[in-house]
């Protein structure tokens, strides 16, 4: 029961997204989108909604969470029912490739359930910080600045234990195979996204199978990488395939703000977007502070958070670190290793090969993404004076968001820029 409520907490989260189907170009995509998009921004809004409820001394509880949660969900389910219903894109559908879709996500399901590919971080901080900001009703400061709970790394962005305090206080007891579930749910969604956006059967099936491996070999079931990759793939893909500018921005500023609050890493993917997006398209420099002006804010809202609890470390620990540039050639052969995901780097050739025999043009800015990343990967990792060990713990989830890039690439690259067919919606 336990489990099956703590799943019943993640598929909750699209009501309280159901805003996002007030956008035109999100009403016309497939059911599967919208649910995965109002999902990323229902997971924001909750983890938002908890962290002004901690600020302000409001406890978490079955009372007020349902009440404030429930409150945005009708509001949400109101708006979208006095929405004027719109025509919904057709776009061909490739019955094979939605097989193996279905398939692929059926055995990351099974690899999760068997404990093939959960993760240490959800037993070691990840998880104990929901379960202890769930106890507390709120994010516990005390426990933060406990030196004993240092390798916690306390000032990591919130929104991974603040959904798994959610899920505790659904489930009451911390639901740890939902936790590990949560993967393979993530990797449907962006499933749904990439499919509906790119239109690319095919390459979907490439992306869900390149990224299905990488958690595999990464151990990233239940941590926070997962969640990661999924508001990647709908920032990316907004950027790469969407041409309404006011859709493209709203899905995109989701995407970077739920990267940021995500891991630090999500920070990094940021400014990689932001530089490679106004490098790309340097007129749109504008737009592009828009869509990052909410990641900021929250970057912003955490940052003074932290600083006030004085708990503030990974954030400011640039300037702590010299740079080892002796090490650079072996962090590149320990991360060229890594990169091979066990399967002798197809992951990387697969989506290169696409775009080599595609448009790369249309694939430069994803590819942009994809080299910046890597390089603030190098980066940080010259960081350490032997960066073994952390190359070969965190690297393959790591260089999932690259890997993610490559394959948005290979899908911009093959794209016909022809406009779809529509048909009339339900009303």
């Amino acid at each position: 029961m336990t489990t099956l409520l703590g799943l019943v907490a993640w598929l909750l989260l699209p009501l309280f997204g159901l805003w996002t189907w007030r956008i035109d170009f999100v009403r016309r995509l497939d059911a599967a989108a919208r649910i995965a998009i109002a999902a990323a921004a229902g997971a924001l809004v909750t983890g938002v909604v908890m962290f002004t409820m901690s600020i302000l001394g409001i406890r978490w509880s079955h009372t007020t969470l349902f009440l404030i949660l429930g409150i945005i969900a009708v509001a949400g389910i109101v708006a979208v029912a006095r929405t004027r219903a719109e025509s919904r894109e057709v776009r061909s559908r490739n019955i094979v490739a939605d097989i193996a879709i279905v398939l692929l996500l059926v055995l990351a399901a099974y690899a999760a359930v068997d404990a093939r590919e959960s993760s240490g971080d959800l037993h070691y901080f990840w998880g104990p910080k929901g379960v202890r900001f769930a106890r507390a009703g709120g994010i516990d400061a005390d426990f933060l600045r406990n030196r004993d709970f240092y390798s916690m790394h306390p000032d990591y962005p919130p929104l991974v234990p603040l959904l798994y305090a959610w899920s505790m206080v659904v489930s009451r007891r911390f639901a740890w195979w939902a936790a590990v579930l949560s993967g393979p749910l993530l990797l449907a969604g962006i499933a749904a996204v990439v499919r509906a956006l790119g239109g690319k059967g095919a390459l979907t099936v490439l992306t869900v199978v390149t990224l299905a491996q990488a958690m595999l070999v990464g151990y990233a079931a239940g941590a926070a990488d997962p969640l990661l990759v999924f508001f990647e793939a709908i920032a990316l893909a907004a950027l790469a395939f969407v041409e309404d500018p006011r859709a493209q921005t709203t899905l995109a500023a989701i995407g970077l703000a739920g990267a940021v609050w995500t891991k630090i890493e999500g920070t990094t993917f940021a400014i990689a977007v932001i530089v490679a997006l106004v490098s790309v398209r340097p007129r749109e420099w504008k737009r592009a502070a828009i869509m990052a002006a909410p990641a900021a804010a929250l970057v912003a809202a955490w940052t003074l958070y932290i600083s006030v609890a004085g708990v503030l470390d990974m954030y400011a620990a640039a300037g702590r670190f010299p740079i080892h540039p002796e090490v650079l050639p072996r962090t590149l052969g320990l991360m060229g290793s890594a990169a091979s995901y066990e399967a002798f780097w197809i992951p990387w050739i697969a989506p290169l090969l696409f775009v080599a025999t595609g448009d790369w043009r249309r694939a430069a800015f994803p590819l942009l993404v994809a080299a910046l990343t890597i390089l603030a990967a190098i980066y940080f990792y010259i960081h350490a004076g032997d960066p073994a060990w952390w190359i070969a713990s965190s690297a393959p989830r790591v260089l999932m968001t690259p890997v993610l890039a490559l394959d948005i690439a290979a899908s911009a690259s093959t794209r016909s820029r022809s406009s779809p067919q529509v048909e009339p919606a339900a009303a």
